[in-house]
């Protein structure tokens, strides 16, 4: 009896540390303890696999949201995150596509007019990564900002402002980070 008290227990801590957007080691241990008790709970798998993917171990949660959908067919979570990675391959073998600076940012600047923003991040973040040109440092700043990713819109902009060489390439930044409503306060 006591077993199943501590299963319930843990499930309902996981619940609650889902809830609270709390995916670190201990909602690892956590879940874990659940499969370990409760090989056919779909909803520790779908935790687990967030934690992976949130660890970047991406073989790691698809085969740990296959899982969940082989114990339950119907879940959603599972499935809309099985989705979601598979359309984050794509956008990575899109972006693998364009070496140029100048293919890249016309390619982001495509996706950035139908709405693609994560893809026009992506490619926008290759051709920073390449050069980071003050172009590809406002395109790139613009596609986060469409993401609602402040953090690191201002990151970007301070970045940005610490790879300049003179107060007349500040000031530009500067001036070009406002007239693009990048700028951060």
């Amino acid at each position: 009896m006591k077993r199943s008290i501590n299963l319930q227990q843990l499930i309902a801590k996981a619940g609650e540390m889902a809830v609270a957007n709390e995916w670190g080691e201990r909602a690892y241990k956590i879940n874990a303890a659940i499969l370990k008790r409760d090989q056919n709970n779909s909803a520790a798998c779908t935790r687990l696999a967030k934690y992976y993917r949130l660890n970047d171990n991406i073989e790691e949660a698809k085969q740990m949201y296959l899982k969940a959908l082989d114990i339950d067919p119907e879940n959603r979570g599972a499935i809309n995150n099985l989705n979601d990675i598979e359309k984050d391959n794509e956008e990575n073998e899109e972006v693998d596509n364009y070496g140029s600076i100048g293919d890249l940012l016309k390619a982001g600047q495509k996706s950035m007019t139908k709405g693609k923003y994560r893809l026009a991040s992506k490619l926008f973040l290759k051709a920073y990564n390449i050069e980071p040109t003050l172009t590809a440092a406002v395109s790139l700043a613009g596609a986060y900002k469409k993401m609602d990713k402040t953090d690191l819109v201002e990151k970007l902009y301070r970045d940005t402002l610490d790879s300049a060489q003179s107060d007349a390439e500040i000031l530009n930044i500067n001036k070009i980070f406002t007239l693009n409503g990048l700028k951060m306060v």
